[in-house]
């Protein structure tokens, strides 16, 4: 039996299918790449079978049980874990405190907490050499190696990763491909959406092609890879962006980023970045988006010059109001004393 099961399923956006009743399954201890032309459906079918968006039709069975409309955190702690295209770190936070903070997300036992970073250290050393590094200042490729060990650090067993090759340089990325083969040593299956194609089906077994939301291929990555045409193609396919207006769109963008708000966020953090938002006047969707999308910069501090000049503005301020209450009082009294000779 499959470890990960999808049986003609369908999935959009308010109701409107960008994906069509798709096949697709990943077993235990193997790698699989799901390939296709930008807006091909690949990041929907993902965000739906962990839950971000709701599966419209058909069932997604993960470790023998039914896993179709059940919320992304119950997904998670079930052992099939997500991590989405543009790594969404703090970066105000040390890795360090990156790893624990996804621990307590998973809920692991506090007495299993210095294993698994152990563990996680193991597989990417880089990270063991900056553990108390802010994670704004890692590289691109330990930004991106970050949010691989936080997704490992739940101990899943199925990590579905998007684009993790984003932006990265060909050199970081193959030292990336290199650690993914390994995952199924440790007993993590992989199911893998990457535009690196050549890379994809050199680690991957099998290999699914999604052509505006359907099928178009299901077979061995091997058989795929001697397809040349399809592997030069893959570079510069275009595909309609899953066939929705541009309206529509726009609304799923904001759906899907609401969506990854809640599974990525914890109330604490987001009610610090409102509080952020009304201190510094501006927009607090716009400083949540930055934090999902890891851009968010830690609040300037005041120069010296500037409390300095602050605290003479202030103190002029109160000299200056002292100084009016003390004429208004003078005034008062020799009204009052006017009064009285009168």
């Amino acid at each position: 039996m499959a470890l990960l099961d999808v049986r003609a399923m369908r999935t959009g956006y308010e109701g409107i299918p960008v994906v069509f009743g798709i096949d697709l399954s990943v077993d235990e201890a193997e790698v699989v790449a799901l390939l296709g032309a930008n807006g091909a459906g690949k990041t929907s079918t993902l965000r739906a079978i962990s839950g971000m968006i709701p599966v419209l039709d058909g069932d997604v069975t993960f470790d023998g049980a039914s896993i179709a409309g059940r919320p992304a955190e119950d997904v998670a702690r079930r052992g099939l874990v997500h991590v989405p295209e543009g790594r969404g770190i703090f970066p105000s936070l040390g890795v360090e405190e990156t790893l624990r903070l996804a621990g307590a997300f998973g809920k692991v036992p506090k007495n299993e907490l210095a294993d698994r970073l152990d563990e996680t250290y193991t597989t990417f050393p880089r990270l063991a050499e900056r553990r108390s590094q802010q994670a704004g200042t890692l590289s691109g490729g330990e930004q991106q190696m970050l949010a691989l060990a936080r997704g490992l650090i739940w101990r899943p067993k199925l990590l579905m990763i998007d684009e993790m090759s984003q932006g990265l340089a060909p050199r970081i990325v193959a030292g990336l491909f290199e650690i993914v083969a390994r995952f199924p040593e440790q007993g993590v299956s992989v199911l893998l959406v990457e535009q690196f194609v050549g890379r994809a089906l050199e680690v991957a077994g099998r290999a699914y092609v999604l052509e505006k939301g359907e099928v178009t291929f299901a077979g061995p990555a091997a058989e795929l890879a001697n397809d040349d045409d399809f592997v030069k193609g893959s570079y510069l396919g275009d595909v309609d962006v899953e066939r929705l207006p541009d309206s529509t769109r726009r609304r799923r963008d904001t759906v899907s980023a609401v969506e990854e708000l809640a599974v990525h966020l914890p109330p604490a953090l987001v009610r610090a970045l409102y509080d952020r938002a009304e201190r510094e006047g501006v927009a607090a969707d716009e400083l949540i988006r930055d934090a999902v999308a890891g851009r968010l910069e830690a609040p300037a501090k005041k120069s010296a010059r500037t409390r300095k000049a602050s605290a003479s503005k202030a103190t002029a301020t109160k000299k200056a109001s002292n100084s009016r209450r003390k004429k208004t009082a003078t005034k008062k009294a020799s009204t009052q004393a006017g009064r009285r000779r009168g």
